[in-house]
């Protein structure tokens, strides 16, 4: 390995986060290489729906996701306008901010495709260089300090020098073998609805070198997808998702329900208990009121829209003008028809007589009874978009080691979060400190715990920790 660059920083990953590290660094004054696996840049964000938000109230995402990382957490409330502004000062067209009160969030739009290649056209622009269909194999140390990568390209390795590296290769969604380990007993109870290539080479790399895994490594974000025969390709998932699990009755392959549909700010949470359930499926079932309501609350698009694509896709559907129809016919999909009976009939009775605090398990929100025929019932199948735990990370996107130090040091608060620890450290428990490993960061998903079951967004986290991991990694370089 030449000795040459080792003042460069390298962003392994292309995607936002990755793209947006690598312009920070380099208008930080930083060179930088970026590698990306695949053969075009993008990630999830290329297929995304485009929306970058954050909760506009940061109380809200404590209680949402009381077990996500408060500091990470507020890194991305506390930045998400001036991460906004950023982007669009690189060619990036966003629409105005937009508030949608039901989900109590700011947001604003771009056309994916426009950001990312606005991204990378000003990369090149400042003289990056990248390098396509070249993965990250492992991370190079000497003393315990970054000092390059070996990079996997045409079957083959090659080393490469480095002051710094930013990970930024997109969670390990794509990875069964580590689905296995951390996430679902079975990978194949879940659809892949994301990017293939996020198989966690970052997450591996810097683990194998003693970096920190955050908690939540079992939580995912994703959404209950139109189940098999439904044939679903990559480019058409998003039509496919049956985003109305919140208001349904859920039932998995046993005619149960399996858990309160209704918790977390979006149907994701419905779906990570889907996943758990035999082979990650069920059936969604609603009446005609749900039918000709909308799918999310502060969104447009009707359930009878989504059903009838699904219907098209040829996922097994029923539709009857009674419980007692619509249950025989899901008993030729093999769900029990008089355990699923009694399953609804309950349901609708402790909802009409106001015990629905005796629902096991419970329904704390869109306490509806299932009374206005017909009656539909969808095929559904859990999926995971990308993987909520990863490396864990300061506020200035350093990766963390797994060995730590004893210290008579006060630990940060705890009641709320801290952007304030010295240059080396971060404070976790009353006399237990880990040291950031020198020269290595990461971002987007690899950067672990923002999200924790519950969604915080994907594009909004995945920007701010991107543009914070190229400032930050630019000023270590240039020291």
């Amino acid at each position: 390995m030449s000795d040459k660059n080792t003042d460069r920083v390298i962003v392994c990953g292309g995607g936002l986060s990755g793209l947006a590290a690598a312009v920070a660094a380099l208008e930080g004054g930083a060179k930088v290489m970026l590698i990306e696996k695949a053969p075009e840049l993008g990630g999830n964000a290329a297929i995304s729906n485009g929306v970058i938000w954050s909760f506009s109230d940061f109380e809200r995402i404590r209680a949402e996701i009381p077990d996500g990382d408060p500091v990470l957490q507020w890194l991305v409330h506390d930045s998400i306008d001036a991460a906004w502004a950023w982007l669009e000062s690189q060619g990036a067209t966003l629409s105005p901010k937009t508030f949608n009160p039901e989900l109590g969030r700011n947001e604003r739009t771009i056309v994916a495709p426009q950001a990312i290649a606005a991204l990378a056209d000003q990369f090149q622009r400042l003289g990056g260089e990248v390098r396509l269909q070249s993965g990250l194999d492992a991370l190079i140390t000497q003393d315990g300090v970054i000092c390059g990568v070996r990079m996997a390209c045409n079957g083959r390795t090659q080393d490469e020098a480095a002051r710094a590296v930013v990970i930024a290769t997109g969670g390990f969604q794509g990875n069964t073998e580590l689905l296995a380990r951390y996430v679902v007993r079975d990978p194949d109870n879940l659809y892949l609805r994301g990017n293939p290539w996020q198989t966690g080479d970052g997450f591996l790399a810097a683990t194998q070198i003693g970096a920190a895994a955050s908690p939540g490594l079992d939580t995912f974000y994703g959404h209950a997808l139109a189940a098999p025969p439904a044939r679903i390709s990559r480019q058409s998932f998003r039509d496919y998702t049956q985003w109305y699990g919140q208001q349904s009755i859920a039932v998995n392959l046993h005619g149960e329900r399996f858990a309160d549909e209704s918790h977390g700010s979006s149907e994701h949470a419905l779906n990570q208990a889907l996943a758990q359930q035999p082979r990650g499926m069920g059936f969604y079932i609603v009446d005609q009121e749900l039918m000709d309501a909308p799918a999310v609350k502060g969104k447009e698009q009707l359930t009878r829209v989504i059903f009838e694509r699904a219907r098209a896709a040829k996922a097994p559907i029923a539709v009857a003008d009674n419980i007692e129809e619509l249950c025989r016919q899901l008993g030729a999909f093999g769900v029990p028809e008089n355990r699923l009976f009694q399953e609804i009939t309950q349901f609708n009775r402790l909802i009409d007589s106001g015990h629905a605090g005796n629902l096991k398990p419970p329904r704390k929100r869109n306490r509806k009874s299932l009374t206005r025929a017909p009656f539909y019932a969808v095929g559904v199948k859990a999926s995971i978009t990308f993987t909520m735990g990863g490396l864990l990370i300061d506020e200035r996107a350093r990766v963390l080691r797994r060995a730590g130090t004893t210290s008579p040091l006060a630990p940060l608060p705890e009641t709320r979060p801290s952007m304030a620890t010295d240059a080396a450290t971060i404070a976790i428990g009353t006399d237990y400190r880990q040291s950031a490993i020198e020269g290595l960061y990461a971002a987007g998903c690899d950067a672990g715990n923002i999200g924790h079951f519950g969604y915080m967004g994907g594009l909004g986290p995945a920007l701010v920790t991107g543009w914070t991991a190229g400032k930050s990694v630019a000023g270590f370089v240039k020291g």
